[in-house]
């Protein structure tokens, strides 16, 4: 059986937008993944946990998936207006793109997966954080790490 590693912008869009594949390869007894770039928080209390992150988690959890890795990014919000980095966080728009890649390289590295997940340069709809995934995950240090290299579009 094979791993896939599905590479997302924030909690929610694994169920949204390969919720049924990811159901359907780990029904079928496949290895899946879900890695997401944001919290999907742009700004959180001190100390508090991301309330987002623990709906991935029982997501994934329904969904089969085997492991949950978050890159460690906030969500960079969509719309007219780019906000500055919250403190000691950084929004994942403006994440060095080396570093961000560095920090997917890691996870498939580990995980060999057969095939990678991830957006058009379109991004899907043109959410800043849903281009970043694209531009991350088609670095060709990344591909190389992916067999199936990269998808028209």
């Amino acid at each position: 059986m094979a791993t896939v590693v599905a590479f997302h912008a924030h909690p929610d869009d694994e169920i949204i937008l390969t919720g049924g594949t990811l159901a359907k390869l780990a029904a079928d007894g496949h290895r899946t993944v879900i890695a997401v770039a944001s919290d999907g928080h742009r700004e959180l209390p001190d100390g508090a946990a991301a309330p987002r992150l623990r709906e991935l988690r029982a997501s994934a959890e329904v969904l089969g998936v085997t492991r949950v890795e978050h890159l460690g990014y906030a969500d960079s919000g969509h719309g007219p207006i780019l906000y500055p980095n919250p403190p000691g966080r950084t929004l994942f728009v403006r994440a060095d793109i080396d570093e961000a890649a560095q920090r997917l390289a890691a996870l498939l590295a580990d995980e060999q997966p057969a095939v990678l997940l991830s957006y058009d340069r379109h991004g899907g709809y043109g959410h800043r954080d849903h281009v970043r995934v694209h531009e991350v995950g088609a670095l060709p240090d990344i591909l190389a790490t992916a067999p199936t290299g990269p998808q028209p579009g």
